[in-house]
């Protein structure tokens, strides 16, 4: 959703554009003529006065309370407010009278999804007539203060966490207990393991225990009568492979072992 069209959540008056609180933004020019300052208030004969307006649209405010300005209203500065609006009576920076002439009233609700609300302030210095979805409050200091009205979106709750299931004492959860097996042959995994390889355990015996390993003796007499005893030369039934050459031969991932376990 477009930033302009989310509801205003809080409003201010500030002496300075650089005195904008946390989370406000300042509306520093007019909407029609951004070489001039939207100044809400007229200087003095002896000081100038500055009086910005400041906005957010942060939901929810520090109180939090999601509140949206429901309405906006400019009267002048002797007539009593309407029912239920606050005046911007001061500055947020100085503590200041807010502005002259006339007063700020502003209404203030708890947002609820489709009702009604303020999403847009603007002010206009040469033209008369607000630009569409716009609509005119009013003057201050020779600006027409326009208010965009929309439609305040639903709120979604934060999800809660999930409840903790209840434990029994007959029938704990098997998964917060490991077995003594588990516990005796839990190992912390390596930094680097081949996923062809079978883990042996402490108390298993290689397959080829036992085993004696020794070579066929017709081929130790070709062996002993060669001065070099290295030399396989001869023995043409002695093909001897490369590590490529047995990996893309006898290569074997043990997936029947793996599905037996």
């Amino acid at each position: 959703m477009n930033e302009i069209h989310l509801p205003i959540t809080g409003i201010c008056l500030v002496t300075k554009p650089n005195n904008v609180p946390i989370g406000y933004d300042c509306i520093r020019k007019v909407y029609d003529d951004t070489s001039r300052d939207a100044d809400l208030m007229a200087d003095s004969l002896l000081e100038r006065k500055d009086r910005f307006m400041c906005i957010t649209r942060i939901i929810p405010l520090a109180n939090n309370r999601p509140d949206v300005i429901e309405d906006i209203k400019l009267i002048n500065e002797r007539d009593n407010p309407p029912a239920a609006y606050a005046v911007l009576a001061y500055t947020a920076d100085t503590r200041e009278k807010g502005t002259n002439k006339k007063l700020i009233c502003v209404k203030m609700a708890e947002i609820q999804g489709g009702m009604k609300c303020i999403c847009d302030i603007i002010f206009l210095y040469r033209s008369r007539r607000p630009p569409q979805f716009y609509t005119s409050i009013g003057e201050i200091n020779g600006l027409q203060m326009c208010i965009k009205e929309g439609t305040a979106p639903t709120l979604r709750p934060p999800p809660l966490p999930p409840a903790p299931q209840p434990q029994s004492n007959l029938y704990p959860n098997p998964m917060n207990y490991q077995t003594s097996d588990q516990q005796q042959y839990y190992q912390a995994p390596p930094e680097y393991s081949n996923t062809n390889t079978l883990t042996k355990k402490s108390d298993e015996r290689d397959i080829l225990d036992g085993i004696p390993f020794q070579i066929n003796p017709k081929y130790l007499t070709a062996m002993n009568n060669k001065r070099n005893g290295n030399d396989l030369s001869d023995l043409d039934s002695f093909n001897i492979l490369s590590a490529y050459d047995i990996e893309r031969c006898f290569q074997y991932d043990f997936s029947v072992e793996r599905s037996s376990l």
